[in-house]
C-alpha cells in the first residue's frame, strides 16, 4: 500500500494530512456520547476531520498573510448534538461559508451532501468539501481533501435522492485544489433567514417520536420541512440530542432474549423496535448507479428465470436464479410456485436458504417464507471506524425446528472485516460453535463474511457473542 507521501505525488491536487493514533484514540473517546454506533462513528469521522484540517488552515493562512478569519458556525459545546443527526462541519472563513463532508469510503466516484446543508437557508454553504478518511496502521491513517463543489454548482448538476435526503454529485464535477478557491474565492448572496419557528406542541409531539431509539436515523423519519425547523433552533437539536443520550445509556429491558418464532409470526412491532430489515442497513453497491428504482417485470421477463430453476444447471446457478426471483417476481405466483419447489429439489443448503429469503420477500406471510434482520454492532476503536452488522437470517424447518443462520458483515461494500474478529454461540455456558476472521499476508483482513448455521430445538436460548481484542457484543435469543 502506498504511503502518505507517494499518495501525495500521485495525486498533487489534493490536500493530504496526516492523522496521528494519539488523535485517533481522542476523537474516539470524544465520539462516544451518542444513541448508536452510526452516530459514533458520524462524530468519530467529523471529530478526526475538524482536529485535522482546522490547524492546517489557520497555518496556511498565516503563511498566506490572509485577512480570513476562522470562526465557526457552532460553538465547541454543539458539536455532539449537530454530528448526533447530520454529517458534516461547518466553517466560516470570513464571508466564505464552507462544509466539510467526511467519509471512510474508498469509493470515490461520487459526492454525498446531506440535503440541510442544501436546503436550509441558514446553513446553506458557499463550498462543499469532500474529504476521505482512511484508518490504519500509522503510515497508513490520513485525511484526504479530494475535491470540493460551490451550491450553484451542486444545484445545477448534482441529483437529490429523496430516500436519504442527500445530494449526489458526479466525482468530474468537483474542482480538487482549495488553495485555489481560499485565493479567489467567490461568496454567494445567501439568504440567512432561518425557518419559521415550529410551535411548542409540534416540537414536544416530535420530542417524543424522535427520542425513541427505534428510530435510527431521526433526520429521515419526518416531513423534512418540521426536520428543518427543528434541527436549526439550537436549544430544540440539544434537548433532542440529551433525551435521546439519556435513552441509550440507561438500563432497559432492551437486553431481553428475542424470540426468533415471533419473527416467522410477522410480529412486526418487535422486529422494528431493535432490528432493521436488512436492505435498508446495508447500501448494494448498485446505490450510486441507480436510486429508488421501482421494478416492474412481465411474466415473459420471470419465465427463463423459473426455467433455469427447474434445470439440472449447476446449482450455484440455480441459487442465483432464485435470489433474481426475490427482486422481480413479486405479484407472480409462478415466481412462488418456482421458489417452493426449489426448497423441496435442492440438494445445497446455501440455494435452500436463498429460496426461503427469496420467498419471504415477494409472499412473507408464505408458511415456508424466510426473514432476515440486522442490526448494527458497536466494538468501538477496535474497528478503525468501519461499522458491521450482525444478520440473523431464519427460515422453517421439520418437526418444529427453524433454521439460523448468523452473519457478519462490514455496512460498506468496500470494507473487509478485521483479522481475529470471533463470532460464537453459547448455550447452557458452553461455546457450541465458533468462527473467525482471517489476514492476509500483510496482516489486513481479508473476509468480507463471517457465518454460522444451526437449527436449535425449540425453546432454546442462546447467545450470539461477537469479540474483536477486548472489545464484545452480546446478543440474546430463542430458538
Amino acid at each position: 500500500m502506498l504511503n502518505l507521501r507517494k499518495l501525495a505525488t500521485t495525486y498533487p491536487n489534493h490536500l493530504w494530512l496526516k492523522l496521528s493514533q494519539d488523535l485517533q484514540a481522542e476523537a474516539w473517546q470524544q465520539s462516544q456520547r451518542h444513541a448508536n454506533a452510526a452516530a459514533c462513528c458520524q462524530a468519530y469521522l467529523n471529530y478526526l476531520c475538524l482536529k485535522t484540517f482546522i490547524p492546517w488552515l489557520e497555518a496556511w493562512l498565516a503563511e498566506d498573510n490572509s485577512q480570513h478569519q476562522k470562526n465557526s458556525i457552532f460553538s465547541a459545546t454543539n458539536w455532539n448534538s449537530l454530528w448526533e443527526f447530520v454529517n458534516g462541519t461547518p466553517i466560516d472563513l470570513g464571508e466564505i461559508r464552507l462544509v466539510l463532508i467526511p467519509s471512510d469510503t474508498s469509493d470515490l466516484e461520487e459526492f454525498a451532501i446531506p440535503c440541510e446543508w442544501v436546503d436550509i437557508p441558514s446553513w446553506r454553504k458557499d463550498y462543499y468539501l469532500a474529504v476521505q478518511i482512511n484508518l490504519g496502521n500509522p503510515e497508513q491513517s490520513w485525511l484526504r481533501l479530494w475535491g470540493y463543489v460551490s451550491y450553484q454548482k451542486l444545484k445545477s448538476q448534482g441529483i437529490y435522492d429523496e430516500s436519504d435526503r442527500t445530494y449526489y454529485i458526479h466525482q468530474e464535477a468537483l474542482a480538487e485544489d482549495i488553495t485555489q478557491m481560499l485565493l479567489l474565492p467567490q461568496p454567494n448572496a445567501i439568504p440567512q433567514a432561518a425557518p419559521s419557528q415550529l410551535s411548542t406542541q409540534v416540537a414536544e409531539e416530535l420530542f417524543t417520536q424522535l427520542s425513541n431509539l427505534s428510530v435510527y436515523s431521526p433526520r429521515l423519519t419526518v416531513p423534512f420541512e418540521q426536520w428543518a425547523r427543528l434541527i436549526v433552533d439550537e436549544q430544540w437539536r440539544q434537548k433532542l440530542y440529551q433525551q435521546r443520550l439519556q435513552l441509550a445509556t440507561t438500563p432497559t429491558a432492551n437486553s431481553a432474549a428475542v424470540n426468533l418464532r415471533q419473527w416467522l409470526q410477522q410480529a412486526d412491532s418487535i422486529i422494528t423496535e431493535i432490528w432493521q430489515a436488512v436492505d435498508a442497513l446495508l447500501a448494494p453497491p448498485e446505490l450510486g448507479a441507480v436510486r429508488s428504482a421501482e421494478m416492474s417485470v412481465s411474466a415473459e421477463a420471470i419465465a427463463p428465470v423459473i426455467r433455469l430453476i427447474k434445470s439440472n444447471r449447476p446449482e450455484k446457478e440455480r441459487c442465483q436464479a432464485a435470489g433474481v426471483l426475490g427482486q422481480i417476481g413479486i405479484g407472480h405466483p409462478e415466481a412462488i410456485a418456482a421458489l417452493i419447489e426449489l426448497l423441496h429439489t435442492a440438494n445445497d443448503e446455501e440455494t435452500r436458504w436463498e429460496a426461503a429469503l427469496s420467498l419471504g420477500k415477494i409472499a412473507p406471510h408464505h408458511p415456508q417464507a424466510g426473514i432476515s434482520r440486522a442490526r448494527l454492532i458497536d466494538l468501538g476503536m477496535q474497528l478503525g471506524g468501519c461499522q458491521v452488522a450482525l444478520i440473523v437470517t431464519i427460515r422453517p424447518k421439520t418437526d418444529e425446528k427453524i433454521g439460523v443462520r448468523l452473519q457478519i458483515q462490514p455496512i460498506s461494500q468496500q470494507h473487509k472485516l478485521p483479522p481475529n474478529l470471533i463470532l460464537s454461540v453459547i448455550s447452557g455456558g458452553e461455546t457450541r460453535l465458533q468462527a473467525q476472521t482471517r489476514s492476509d499476508e500483510q496482516g489486513e483482513g481479508k473476509d468480507k463474511v463471517l457465518q454460522l448455521g444451526f437449527s436449535p430445538p425449540p425453546g432454546t436460548q442462546f447467545q450470539v457473542q461477537v469479540t474483536l481484542n477486548e472489545a464484545r457484543v452480546s446478543e440474546e435469543f430463542v430458538g
